[in-house]
């Protein structure tokens, strides 16, 4: 029926306007009947129609949005660019289907009766192939216009969609809020992607709350979700951090290309088991308590990283980096230093299975150095050639055993060094004369420290020969019991929970060139 331009259809339970290019109207014989009994909907191709009385724009009486179409299961409408619908959808909470493309005001959106719900352009690649049967004029679309600013109450009906498990929201360009509250009624989701959205900076917080009402913790954004991918966004972290702090289940992380991000901190997402952030090229700063694989590509102006219980992590394009902290991370087997030419500090604590540092020798900025509680890499240190670190000035390190491998002999610049034991860890009563030789090839040394050594009964006898030394602390180290000779050099001597025959020889030793502090 190409010719038709006017149709009256009687109370349906299903209505289907398919390629009928000259309809402009379509009334209702009984709209209450129409409305309350209509369970499948479909209109497409119907370039000219304009006037549905069912969606209340050419009827006197108008359905108030809590009746409208209480029974629909399946709505798809296609290719009607002047055809307004007239409230959010979906109408009801039974829906099954919604497909909706090339309708006024109103943005490309496919439900699947998964429970999976896409908005946006990209939704067209398979929206068409489940209604061939129905012969949409794909064509007709390409020039659509992306209106949609704003993804709230207006456009989607979020307490009708409490069983959604997935929504994409992809290639909505002129998008640039999501509703928060519309969001805290989706309680099933458990995967959200948002992707190509670049003028997408946030939430639209509800009136009655600020940014800083909404970190309480009661506030339950969204408990099931799992998935987080966000790509392509100008997201910016205050507003990732609304979603993050209240998402108790998130597992997966995915960022790429998010210009704006400048930090990202995920010390509350104790739950998280996989973090990917790429091409983050603002990033400057990002903290991960938890999380078993952490991958890390081209985040060009990452300067600080903090990881915690990674099992799996890759660092890429990570030139800008100075400070990398990894801690309790007691699977992680291997780490690739190669692009972190500039880091300055590392921080390596309780990473019981790590046992080499690939790329190391690339480290030539690094000042600051922290190993403690990973035996492994006490082999890794020992094996290494003659490494220089020119710049190398804090070492803080468990174990003795590196002032005999050659690592040591390169120390040219260290000037505080750290001796950390663990508690309730047997070690040696002393440094072998091995290690003492290695100690006194520290030349720069001024500040030296041994701490929580349960076992250890004797400082190095050669001691007085560091010529530089300027301080000396020993603390938690109760079996002490006395100090060899002082350097001449030496200011100040702190004790600290030491025996008593300590704390007394070393507060004979004060002067008024030596502060002695305990």
């Amino acid at each position: 029926m190409p010719k038709l331009e006017e149709v009256s259809v009687p109370s349906l339970e299903e209505l289907v306007l398919v390629k009928m290019p000259k309809l402009e109207r379509c009334s209702c014989l009984s709209l209450r009947e129409l409305n309350s009994c209509l369970r499948v909907l479909k209109i497409i191709n119907c370039i000219a129609l304009k006037v549905f009385d069912l969606f209340g724009n050419g009827h006197k009486l108008n359905i108030e949005q809590k009746s409208w179409l209480p029974r629909i299961w399946e709505l798809i409408i296609h290719n009607c660019p002047l055809l307004l619908v007239p409230h959010p959808l979906p109408s009801s909470s039974i829906i099954s289907r919604i497909s909706m493309i090339g309708a006024l005001k109103f943005p490309i959106m496919n439900l699947r009766s998964c429970g999976s719900l896409a908005i946006g352009e990209d939704t067209e690649a398979y929206v068409h192939s489940e209604d061939d049967e129905y012969g949409s004029d794909e064509d007709s679309f390409e020039e659509l216009s992306d209106e949609l600013l704003a993804l709230d109450g207006k456009i989607l009906a979020f307490h009708n969609l409490r069983f959604l498990t997935e929504l994409i929201i992809d290639y909505c360009k002129s998008l640039t809020s999501i509703s928060l509250k519309g969001l805290s009624q989706l309680v099933s989701l458990e995967t959200l992607r948002i992707k190509n959205c670049p003028g997408l900076s946030g939430f639209d917080v509800p009136p009655e709350h600020n940014h800083e009402d909404l970190t309480v913790a009661n506030y339950n954004t969204l408990p099931s979700l799992k998935y987080l991918k966000i790509w392509s966004c100008g997201i910016a972290w205050d507003w990732l951090s609304m979603i993050l702090q209240h998402a108790p289940a998130l597992t997966a992380l995915d960022l790429w290309n998010c210009p704006k991000l400048e930090s990202l901190r995920l010390n509350y997402c104790a739950a998280l088991e996989k973090l990917r952030v790429s091409m983050c090229r603002s990033l400057g700063t990002l903290d991960v308590l938890q999380t078993r694989s952490l991958k890390l590509h081209f985040c060009t102006a990452l300067e600080d990283l903090s990881i915690c219980r990674a099992a799996v992590c890759v660092l890429e394009g990570s030139q800008s980096l100075r400070k990398l902290r990894l801690h309790d991370s007691h699977y992680l087997e291997s780490l690739k230093l190669h692009s972190c030419t500039a880091l300055e500090e590392l921080d390596i604590r309780s990473c019981t299975s790590l046992c080499t540092l690939e790329g190391f020798q690339s480290l030539g900025s690094l000042r600051r150095l922290y190993l403690r509680d990973c035996p492994g890499l006490h082999s890794f240190l020992e094996g290494l050639p003659e490494q220089d670190c020119p710049r190398l000035e804090f070492l803080h390190i468990s174990g003795f055993s590196f002032l005999a491998t050659p690592f040591c002999k390169q120390l040219t610049s260290l000037q505080r060094l750290v001796f950390c034991g663990l508690d309730g860890e047997k070690t040696e009563e002393g440094l072998t004369d091995e290690q003492e030789r290695g100690l006194l090839l520290l030349g720069s040394l001024t500040e030296l420290e041994f701490e929580t050594y349960a076992h250890l009964e004797y400082l190095p006898a050669s001691l007085h020969r560091l010529r530089s030394l300027q301080v000396l602390e020993i603390s938690f180290c109760p079996s002490i019991s006395g100090l060899p000779d002082l350097p001449p050099s030496l200011e100040e001597l702190r004790i600290f929970h030491g025996s008593e025959e300590l704390e007394h020889q070393s507060i004979s030793r004060a002067s008024s060139k030596l502060k002695v502090k305990i």
